[in-house]
């Protein structure tokens, strides 16, 4: 690059295991790469530290990772300084990913303690064997793993600190046993009864969260912690692996009981209100919906929809773990449509005075935020190349021309509209004669998108019109 001075983000990660075998630590390698830096009078902007993360952890959960890509989209670097390879990749998959990533933007990389030349095809080729031998040390090391870890559990030998509810590991070494632990056990018996009492795990987590407030737990963890095999004494298949609480009979009926009163997937053809209309909150992005079944107490069952956020349920990579009942919001809107209809209105025509657009400029702060997460979702790999190229350019194309029209006062034609609908006192009894298809039409016609309310996302929401 032509340029006097060049900007280095200094990039390094170290395993727990590596820290503590052969003392690759975090300091000394930000002292080691701050003294290459030096010597090639380069400006180190910032350093970019992910600890304790394996050379298996996927890049998508490297948050300094992502964070030293952010910067380098926002051409804040113009190299990247690594101490050596295997702290920067580990498979070729990687390499091409953030590889591309770089290209794009101008920036590359060199290793402090290995020479790696990229800019020929031999020493592309190079690099390519050495990634392809460091994965798969990689995979056999994780073999390995699995190897030992099947040994333990045959043994019955705890390998993890995981446990449920009533259980710890007790002795030393090679000793080691899960076993009751008489704090907690209490709490794992009365589980178990409540939910035969109740037929009700949501009712269970209550009882627990108010008998027990010393462990506070939470709905998720109850519902994937009863049905734990380890209560009835069976770790992956190995019987009597620890003391059991119940019986395996009793504990698979209610497993059983479980399984039947679960929200079940419907198979294709249920018809959404809402699809396409509902976002999330906190990341802005469509929440996904999902047609679910549930049962009646005389066997029968009825479906409804709900919608969710996938960037949470799927990878965390958002905060709202609310659910949407495609019911319940349906009911709030027939109760509140017409009264924010008309606020908006008003508002509207409020801003026309003022030749302000706030719908518009929401819309583009939506693309803008849009093609940020595409670049996420391309890194973690969860979109092809194609998909990524493709919903870019449309994201860019649409956000270059709401930017050209940001001026644009709206359309007259919609405030007709929404006059018009205000002044008919049978919109919903018509509304309630129409079938699913027909109610997302007409949802549409109108709304632009609909989010929860942050401060009360279960019952109250938030309704931004076309």
């Amino acid at each position: 690059m032509n340029k006097e001075i060049l900007r280095a983000g200094i990039y390094i990660r170290v395993s727990t295991e590596e820290q503590a075998k052969h003392g690759y630590s975090i300091e000394s390698q930000r002292s080691r790469l701050k003294e290459w830096c030096q010597e090639h009078h380069y400006q180190i902007i910032d350093v970019y530290a992910d600890e304790g993360k394996s050379a298996r952890t996927k890049l998508s959960n490297r948050k300094e990772l992502a964070r030293l890509l952010d910067d380098v989209r926002e051409n804040k670097i113009d190299r990247i300084v690594i101490w050596r390879l295997d702290r920067w990749f580990r498979n070729v998959a990687d390499f091409y990913r953030i590889q591309d990533i770089l290209d794009k933007n101008g920036v590359d990389w060199e290793c402090s303690d290995e020479d790696f030349n990229t800019s020929t095809s031999n020493g592309r080729l190079y690099l390519n064997i050495k990634l392809s031998i460091a994965q798969n040390e990689s995979d056999q090391t994780s073999d390995r793993i699995k190897f030992n870890f099947d040994n333990m559990v045959k043994n019955k030998r705890p390998i993890s600190g995981a446990l449920p509810i009533g259980y710890k590991i007790e002795g030393e070494k090679q000793n080691k046993r899960v076993v009751k632990d008489p704090e907690l056990s209490q709490m794992a018996i009365d589980m178990f009864d409540k939910f035969e009492e109740t037929l009700s795990l949501h009712a269970t987590t209550q009882y627990l969260i108010e008998n027990y407030p010393q462990r506070p737990i939470r709905y998720e963890r109850v519902k994937h912690m009863i049905k734990n095999s380890m209560y009835h004494g069976v770790y992956r298949d190995v019987e009597d692996y620890c003391e059991p609480y119940i019986s395996k009979e009793r504990h698979l009926k209610i497993i059983d009981i479980i399984k039947k009163n679960q929200r079940v997937n419907v198979p294709s053809g249920f018809k959404f209100k809402f699809s396409g209309l509902i976002w999330c909150y906190d990341c802005h992005l469509r929440m996904a919906g999902s047609s679910a079944g549930r049962m009646h107490a005389d066997g029968s069952r009825f479906r409804f929809g709900m919608y969710k956020c996938n960037n949470h349920f799927l990878d965390s990579r958002c905060t709202n773990n609310h659910v949407v009942n495609e019911n319940k919001l349906e009911k709030w809107l027939i109760d509140n449509f017409l009264l924010k209809l008309n606020d908006y209105v008003v508002s509207i025509e409020s801003l026309e005075e003022k030749n302000e657009n706030e719908n518009l400029q929401r819309k583009i702060s939506y693309y803008q935020s849009r093609m940020t997460r595409l670049n996420d979702l391309y890194i973690d790999g969860r979109i092809s190349r194609e998909k990524y190229e493709s919903d870019y350019d449309d994201a860019q194309s649409k956000l270059k021309e709401l930017q050209e029209n940001a001026s644009v006062s709206i359309n007259p034609n919609n405030i007709k509209k929404y006059k018009q609908i205000l002044e008919s006192s049978t919109i919903f009894d018509i509304y309630n004669k129409l079938d699913p298809e027909n109610k997302l039409a007409f949802w549409g016609e109108y709304i632009d998108h609909i989010e929860q309310d942050p401060d009360n996302p279960c019952d109250n929401w938030i309704v931004f019109f076309k």
